[in-house]
């Protein structure tokens, strides 16, 4: 598949697709929808342990190490088409301390059904559990890819947990509360995508119980409340 090459800062940044890349651009470097006012890292000799579960081509990655340049990251995408592209940029920009996984998380380990987009812009970043992308609207096809639950990863302190996977946060945020693993995690950015079997209140009421405040973006601005729509929460830990 061929694939086009961009800067980013310092970094540069091969991609598939012009529109999508330019969207999560903006989002990621302009907007900084992950941007956490938290007291982490101001210390440069201080490590930021952080997973990124939905890695894609690594934008998500190249922002966190602009921000924490000592961070340990542990990254997962599952879809095979993706991940040649997602080692390139971190390799290219010889970024350290990142382990790359070509896994998926979800609530078990088994192998799974994951559906990838066919239009053939090869605007892969919407890759579900669910046909058709997580709203409906994007046809797609399935592949097969390995699943593993995230509790299998977390054996130490997370600062910063990443989750972006298209309709699959429900059963990663569920298999954390059965694991106990949220001990272990400080804070959250959750892109929430609404669907029937994971309303926004089932994940609220999964991170209220482990001891976290909420508060939602959309768009990079902040939302007093929030709202059955592609939003950012954002959760930190207070207990």
């Amino acid at each position: 598949m061929d694939s086009y090459i961009e800067k980013i800062g310092k970094y540069s940044v091969s991609y598939f697709n012009k529109i999508e890349f330019r969207n999560l651009k903006k989002e990621i470097f302009k907007d900084e929808i992950y941007n956490l006012d938290i007291n982490i890292g101001k210390d440069k000799a201080t490590r930021v342990n952080i997973i990124d579960v939905g890695a894609y081509i690594g934008l998500s990655i190249l922002y966190f190490k602009s921000r924490f340049p000592n961070a340990h990251i542990i990254a997962f995408e599952p879809n095979p088409n993706v991940f040649p592209l997602l080692q390139e940029n971190i390799e290219y920009n010889n970024i350290k301390n990142v382990q790359l996984h070509n896994i998926a998380i979800g609530k078990k380990s088994e192998r799974r059904k994951l559906y990838i987009e066919t239009s053939g812009f090869m605007a892969f970043s919407t890759a579900s559990f669910r046909k058709d992308a997580w709203n409906g609207k994007q046809k797609s096809r399935p592949i097969i890819v390995q699943t593993e639950p995230l509790s299998k990863y977390i054996d130490k302190k997370v600062d910063i947990l990443k989750i972006d996977v298209e309709g699959a946060e429900h059963e990663i945020l569920k298999e954390l509360d059965e694991s106990k693993g949220f001990s272990k995690i400080e804070n959250l950015l959750i892109e929430y995508h609404p669907s029937k079997n994971g309303k926004l209140q089932n994940l609220e009421k999964i991170l209220r119980r482990n001891g976290y405040t909420i508060s939602y973006r959309k768009d990079g601005e902040g939302l007093e409340n929030g709202v059955e729509e592609l939003i950012l929460i954002v959760a930190k830990k207070t207990v």
